[in-house]
C-alpha cells in the first residue's frame, strides 16, 4: 500500500470521525468514543518511553499532577484552562524529573515497580494535603459554560476535543520514533550496553523521552478533569484507569510501535468500561483478574501485540505486489 493510499484512506477515516456526532444523538456513543480518543492520546503517550523499552505503570502520576495544577488554578485563582495547559505540563514534568532523578537508571521490572511506587506517594499526599487539594473529598469544577473555561452544555466539544488529541498525539509519536530520538531509544530497548558503546548516552534519552510523556499526560489530565468535571485522588491517581488501562492498550496493541497504541485502546478501551461497571458490581477488583488473564495470554501467544500479526500480512502484500510488477528489460 502506497503513502497516497494510506493518506487516502486516512482522511476518509478521519472525515467519518467528524460526521459521526451528526448522526448519532445518544451520549453514551458519543461518550464511548470520546473515551477511545483520549485513551489513544494517553496510550500514545505513555508509550514514548516504550520506545527505550521503559514499561511503566506510574502514568497516573502524571495525569494527577496535570489535573490538579489546572483545577487548582482554575477554581482557586481564575485561571483560563487554555492558560492552565502550559502549567500542567510543566507541573507534570516536574514530577517526571523528580521521578527520573533517582530512578531513570534502573531498567525493566524495578523502573516499573518504582513507578507504581511514586503514584501511590502521590496519590497519598493529595489527600493528606487537604489545605491545597481538599484532600479525599476533592475539587469541584464549577459548571460555567463556555469555551474559555472549557465547559459545555453538551458533549460533542470534547468529542472533537479527544479526537484532535488523539491525531496530535499520535502524529507526534510517530515523528519521536522517526527521529534521532526514536533512533536511540529503539537502539537503547535492543542492547543499552551495545548503545552505550555506539556513542548514545542512553540515560539522557530515557530522560528525553519521559519529560516528553510525562508533559503530554499532565495535559491530557487538565482536559479530562474539565470533561468529568470533579477531581479526587482516587480516581486521578488510579492504578486502574490511567496506569494500568494505558499499559495494556499498549502491550496489546503493540508496545513501542507507533499505531499499537491505537489498536490497543480501540479493542481495550470499550472492555475495560464493561469490565469495570458490570464485573465490578459483582465482585470489587474481578476486572483486575480479567486485566491479567488478556495481559498474560498476549505476552505468551502474540509478544509483540497485534500490530505484530498485522505487518506481516502487509509486508507479505508488498512483496507480492512488487512481484507482479513487470521487469524492466536489459538494453542491450
Amino acid at each position: 500500500m502506497t503513502k497516497n493510499k494510506l493518506y487516502i484512506i486516512g482522511a476518509f477515516v478521519f472525515l467519518v470521525l467528524l460526521i459521526i456526532p451528526l448522526f448519532y444523538e445518544s451520549t453514551f456513543v458519543l461518550h464511548m468514543y470520546t473515551l477511545i480518543f483520549f485513551y489513544t492520546a494517553l496510550t500514545a503517550a505513555w508509550n514514548i518511553p516504550a520506545f527505550g523499552g521503559q514499561l511503566s505503570l506510574g502514568h497516573a502520576s502524571f495525569f494527577g499532577i496535570g489535573a490538579y495544577t489546572a483545577a487548582i488554578l482554575y477554581v482557586n485563582y481564575g485561571v483560563s484552562p487554555w492558560i492552565g495547559i502550559v502549567a500542567a505540563a510543566a507541573a507534570a514534568m516536574v514530577g517526571g524529573l523528580v521521578l527520573s532523578l533517582p530512578l531513570i537508571r534502573l531498567r525493566g521490572p524495578f523502573f516499573t515497580l518504582a513507578s507504581i511506587a511514586f503514584a501511590e506517594v502521590l496519590r497519598m499526599i493529595a489527600i493528606d494535603w487537604r489545605s491545597l487539594t481538599n484532600g479525599s473529598v476533592g475539587i469541584n469544577i464549577p459548571f460555567k459554560p463556555s469555551l474559555m473555561n472549557l465547559t459545555f452544555q453538551s458533549g460533542m466539544p470534547f468529542y472533537y476535543i479527544s479526537l484532535a488529541l488523539a491525531v496530535g498525539v499520535v502524529y507526534l509519536t510517530y515523528r519521536i520514533r522517526s527521529s534521532a530520538l526514536g533512533f536511540h531509544l529503539r537502539a537503547a530497548a535492543s542492547d543499552d550496553e551495545a548503545a552505550k558503546a555506539l556513542g548514545v548516552n542512553t540515560t539522557l534519552t530515557h530522560f528525553i523521552a519521559l519529560m516528553w510523556s510525562s508533559g503530554i499526560t499532565g495535559v491530557l489530565g487538565l482536559f479530562y478533569v474539565f470533561y468529568i468535571y470533579v477531581l479526587e485522588p482516587q480516581t486521578f491517581f488510579s492504578l486502574d484507569l490511567f496506569s494500568l488501562q494505558p499499559a495494556l492498550n499498549g502491550i496489546i496493541g503493540g508496545m513501542g510501535t507507533v499505531w499499537g497504541p491505537v489498536i490497543g485502546a480501540i479493542l481495550m478501551t470499550p472492555l475495560g468500561e464493561f469490565l469495570r461497571f458490570y464485573l465490578g458490581t459483582i465482585q470489587q477488583g474481578l476486572n483486575f483478574v480479567v486485566y491479567g488473564l488478556v495481559l498474560v495470554l498476549t505476552v505468551r501467544f502474540i509478544p509483540g501485540g497485534i500490530v505484530s500479526l498485522l505487518t506481516p500480512m502487509i509486508k507479505r502484500k508488498k512483496a507480492k505486489k512488487t512481484a507482479n510488477l513487470p521487469k524492466e528489460t536489459e538494453v542491450a
